[in-house]
């Protein structure tokens, strides 16, 4: 990947942007105009998008490095901006926002949704059918695979547990970046991006499947795997909102559509990290505990009703039944 070099001098000004503003914490947002908050922004999602076409166009290891800390510092100040914008917003008021943005794109979850699962359904069954084709679609290391447990897939020591949760965290967040970033690419790039990720799911599962592991697979998924394969597909779907403003801008210029959905997107993608965290912190400690299989079903649904009833309802205190 040749750099230019305005794209360099666009990076290094940016960097040094955030790291000035980060200096100063919440009162240097605070002193930013709308129309420099607003410049902010639109060059944080021009980086996240460069890192996107960096990591799959193969660029050397220390841009993409270089790349990932600045999307990451600029993430942390944005995000501290979002729980404190600048009229005093709440957390409470934030957690509102996450669920009434995610709302106002249902259209863009379900299209997520669809590519994502359906390529892990169409994967699954391939593999059934035809069982050479796991050879080609399932990781290496999953071929001889032999479960720790009749309930799950893994033992992970205890003491080891915190680093592999934040490693996990870490892996996840990576994903969903890329999702949202990717719908610069006018929604192409995180149509890739499920879809790769819908058919590891389904022809893993199917591999196991196919071998009488399926309660041992299935037993490791369930606790972790509704919180995370739900923000996956919200981060997939901010990034269509992206996409949708590149487009059919409508009756304004594509620059003005994307600074006026980018707010919105950038709430879902906050808040798909969040989401991650808590998803990465049950994979490390909850996953691979002695939780008997029915107890992991139970897991499963008990998270997904309430994801889906704070999405539904929002998360507002202040409020009060008549």
């Amino acid at each position: 990947m040749e750099l230019g070099e305005e794209k360099l001098k666009h990076w290094t000004e940016f960097a040094a942007t955030v790291s000035r503003l980060s200096r100063r914490g919440v009162r240097g947002l605070r002193a930013l105009s709308g129309t420099e908050l607003n410049r902010l922004v639109d060059d944080y999602q021009v980086l996240v998008a460069d890192l996107a076409r960096a990591r799959s166009l193969g660029a050397p290891r220390s841009v993409v490095d270089r790349l990932n800390r600045i999307a990451v510092a600029a993430y942390i100040l944005l995000y501290g901006h979002l729980r404190r914008d600048r009229e005093g917003t709440t957390k409470a008021a934030w957690l509102t926002a996450f669920a009434r943005a995610v709302r106002q794109s249902l259209w863009a979850v379900a299209l997520s949704a669809t590519i994502m699962f359906g390529a892990a359904v169409v994967a699954f069954f391939a593999v059934q059918w035809q069982p050479a084709l796991g050879f080609d679609m399932v990781p290496a290391e999953f071929l001889d695979f032999d479960p720790a447990r009749p309930d799950n897939l893994h033992h992970i020591p205890s003491l080891a547990r915190p680093v592999v949760s934040s490693a996990i965290v870490a892996n996840n967040i990576q994903v969903t970046l890329l999702a949202f970033g990717l719908g610069l690419t006018a929604g192409l790039g995180t149509t890739w991006l499920l879809i790769v990720n819908g058919v590891h799911i389904g022809a893993v599962a199917g591999w196991f499947t196919l071998h009488g592991k399926t309660r041992a697979f299935w037993g490791w998924v369930m606790p972790h795997g509704g919180t995370e394969l739900l923000a996956i597909c919200l981060a997939g779907a901010a990034g269509y909102v992206l996409a949708a403003a590149i487009v059919s801008p409508g009756q304004v210029r594509r620059a003005t559509a994307l600074r006026q959905v980018g707010g919105r997107a950038l709430v879902i993608l906050t808040g798909c990290m969040v989401m991650l965290v808590v998803a990465g912190f049950i994979e490390g400690f909850v996953s691979p505990s002695t939780l008997p299989f029915a107890g992991r079903v139970v897991f499963l649904g008990v998270s997904l009703a309430l994801w889906f009833l704070y999405f539904a309802v929002g998360f507002d205190p202040g409020k009060r039944s008549g």
